[in-house]
């Protein structure tokens, strides 16, 4: 392995340190002195438990770094096999560096081991994971609970810090898995946010007041966990050298447009509602507070649909394809507003794109999240939803309707994330139609699967 990219003088900071851990994905950093001399290895666990410690991140590495790591000298490899033993007591899966120095006491290889499942170690791998555990900010919502299940799925460890507004149903399956951790706590509380982001590597930030509706119904405590709890978290995760962070905004940030024109990332942001405006505040305070490090990534998505953990049917698709089957009829107001739609399964890939992609790539980036062939007038929904169940009524209400209106281009995630959503409008009208002929949902009007009912019949202190 070349080595050369993670070396750092000694008197180089924590930060600076973090800096070159994030960008080569190698997961560790060799210390050495003004001669070139082996003096130790730091690792972003050491770095982030020495900050949360208290120790400055501007402090030099060497105050810091592990002075008597395990090594071995060039030409002398057997010294790995009689450790064999003790390398073995390695986490499975988890990847160990090796300096192999000269007689000089110098760096000339950094030897890779991995340890299989079945205690087997594997030599020669270069890049391990720079993000093992993620915190899902609002895990138990619901994209949170799907986002959840695929990181799980994909090896990542998984902590989840939700305040339960809307029951724990969503994840209360997850409790026994060992790559599983919960906090039930509050965004809004800095206490509870600084012990949630112990051992993370990644944050990704889905809690809010969710919905223009929902958002106006206490429009103090909307500001406090939409904006102002935001901003907390970002600063919290900066100063303990959290660099990758994942925040969910919306496309609703558009608007009411005039023309049919495709709406990008540079577009004129004209929000409809405190829900919105909260989402244009976040944008700007996060983007603000990038640095050489700090790397945040914005998601602007698209009207999400389909099933969740965490159902709800105060979504547009989900809510007419149940109106469609319990009602036999399917109302639109307006008709002629464009709105971008994508299946919460897709959406929760686009995350994990995000995850996985170099962080420079997607630092200081905002993406529109959702496909272009998935931008619909709203009378297209009610067509295609009187497609798959025909013995619903479509009526069109022209006194009455949404304004926002906003037809949105998703290029720029296709061609820096390579994101392109899977599934198709048709697919999730039938989803929810199979599940309400499951029984599965017994009510759809009742106040856990709408945002706006639920919120406004409790006190959300």
């Amino acid at each position: 392995m070349d080595y050369k990219d993670i070396v750092i003088k000694r008197e180089r900071s924590l930060k600076e340190a973090m800096n070159i851990l994030d960008n080569t994905r190698k997961g560790i950093v060799i210390v050495v002195d003004e001669n070139e001399g082996f003096l130790g290895v730091i690792t972003s666990g050491d770095i982030r438990t020495a900050i949360i410690n208290g120790i400055n991140p501007d402090s030099s590495v060497e105050k810091m770094m592990n002075k008597d790591p395990f090594y071995v000298e060039e030409n002398n490899e057997n010294e790995i096999l009689k450790n064999i033993e003790i390398i073995k007591k390695f986490p499975e899966g988890g990847i160990i560096k090796i300096p192999v120095l000269n007689k000089d006491k110098k760096v000339v290889e950094i030897t890779s081991l991995i340890i299989n499942i079945d205690k087997k170690i594997k030599k020669g791998l270069e890049e391990e994971k720079s993000v093992k555990k993620v915190l899902i900010v609002g895990g138990a919502g619901y994209l949170g609970s799907v986002l959840s299940r695929k990181l799980i799925n994909l090896g990542y460890k998984v902590r989840v810090l939700d305040n339960l507004t809307y029951s724990d149903l969503s994840i209360k399956d997850l409790y026994n898995n060992k790559n599983f951790e919960f906090l039930n706590r509050d965004i809004r509380n800095i206490k509870d946010v600084v012990e949630s982001i112990i051992g993370v590597d990644a944050v990704i930030h889905l809690a809010s007041i969710v919905g223009d509706p929902a958002g106006s119904i206490n429009p103090q405590k909307t500001l406090e966990s939409n904006y102002f709890a935001t901003k907390i978290l970002a600063e919290i995760c900066k100063y303990n050298q959290i660099n990758r962070f994942i925040f969910a905004s919306s496309c609703s940030v558009y608007g009411a447009t005039e023309k049919e024109e495709l709406i990008d990332e540079n577009s004129k942001l004209t929000p409809l509602s405190l829900y919105a405006e909260t989402k244009i505040k976040s944008e700007e305070a996060l983007l603000n507070m990038a640095d050489s490090n700090f790397a945040p990534t914005i998601l602007r998505m698209a009207t999400l649909y389909g099933y969740s953990p965490r159902m709800r049917f105060d979504l547009v698709i989900n809510l007419l394809t149940a109106k469609a089957v319990y009602e036999k009829e399917i109302t639109i107001f307006g008709g002629e507003q464009w709105r971008p739609f994508l299946h919460v399964e897709d959406a929760a890939e686009a995350y994990i794109k995000c995850l996985e992609a170099p962080i420079n790539k997607i630092k200081s980036m905002i993406f529109n999240i959702g496909g272009n062939k998935n931008n619909y007038k709203l009378l297209e929904i009610g067509e295609k939803i009187k497609k798959v169940i025909p013995d619903a009524d479509l009526k069109i209400n022209k006194q009455l309707q949404d304004n926002r209106n906003y037809k949105v281009s998703f290029d720029k995630a296709e061609d820096i994330l390579k994101f392109k959503p899977i599934k198709e409008v048709e697919e999730g009208i039938k989803e929810i139609l199979e599940i309400i002929k499951k029984e599965e949902i017994i009510n759809y009007k009742d106040k856990i699967y709408s945002n706006y009912e639920f919120l406004n019949n409790i006190n959300i202190d």
